[in-house]
């Protein structure tokens, strides 16, 4: 065997043993190894996000681009960093909806929209729906209190079940019987009844018009499903420029590819090998 004939079995024998590993299990360790550099450092990671979550991505696109040698390896490397980017600002974006939504910037936005001022303003939990229960209960204690033609402890128990109940109810909260709670209230029992009476007829108020203000924190709602113009052309500039870098590493890496398939040196003729001999094999 010639020199040329020698060098060109050993270029092609030296092409076979740096394709890298052909076992599945082969490529899974390559991909491994080849993350042992510094972009799985602590710098690429956030608290909350997994390494192992970045190594399988990463895993998937070593056995997919099949990068051989250190420039390729290092472009496919660059690619799951931009890729692990490009995952990061969906998140960021994600992120950024779910504060705007929160109940009680919903709450905030709802109140702005009804022109309430500040003190006025409505609270998350005003954005429930209310118990139909509670406001019929709200009723039967007003229809009560307007029936009554005095107010003392006997005529509460025997035609005002309802609001003595919550006499009582009120009264074992402060860990007072009913009579020490009724002297130390302000105005008496009276004041007391006036109170409920009061506070009942609030939470009907409520009732009424909660219907409307749900519909209304729901379109609010609705409307920070789209990000601020500021934070939208943020987001959008930085996923063009990712766009970009994935693009051009991605044509890097088609190019290196491309090199090195391209150095392997073709199989040649000898000088002794006759065109009739080639025609007959062929």
């Amino acid at each position: 065997m010639s020199t040329t004939e020698q060098r060109l079995a050993a270029n092609r024998a030296n092409a076979l043993n740096s394709t890298g590993p052909i076992s599945p299990e082969g490529k899974v360790n390559a991909s491994r190894n080849a993350t042992r550099h510094g972009l799985l450092s602590a710098k690429l990671f956030l608290e909350d996000e997994d390494p192992n979550e970045f190594q399988a991505m990463f895993g998937d696109l070593w056995r997919s681009l099949n990068p051989v040698g250190a420039l390729e390896a290092s472009l496919v490397e660059r690619i799951a960093v931009t890729l692990w980017r490009q995952r990061r600002l969906v998140h960021a974006e994600t992120a950024n909806l779910s504060l705007a939504r929160q109940p009680r910037k919903i709450a905030s936005g709802t109140s702005f929209e009804l022109g309430r001022s500040y003190g006025s303003e409505l609270k998350a939990d005003e954005l429930t729906p209310l118990d139909a229960d509670h406001a019929e209960w709200s009723e039967k204690v007003i229809a009560e209190i307007d029936a009554l033609e005095e107010i003392d402890l006997r005529t509460l128990k025997e035609r005002a079940p309802k609001v003595f109940e919550q006499l009582t109810s009120d009264a074992e909260e402060d860990e007072e019987v009913v009579d020490e709670f009724v002297a130390s209230h302000k105005g008496g029992l009276t004041g007391y009844v006036a109170e409920l009476l009061l506070w009942c007829r609030e939470r009907l108020r409520e009732a009424e018009a909660r219907p409307g203000i749900l519909m209304l924190a729901d379109q609010v709602r609705a409307k920070r499903l789209v990000l601020s113009s500021d934070t939208l052309e943020l987001l959008s500039r930085y996923q063009t420029t990712l766009d970009n870098q994935l693009f051009k590493l991605l044509k890097a890496l088609r190019e290196a590819q491309e090199w090195r398939l391209k150095t392997i040196e073709p199989v040649a003729l000898s000088p002794h090998d006759d065109v009739e001999s080639v025609d007959q094999a062929a």
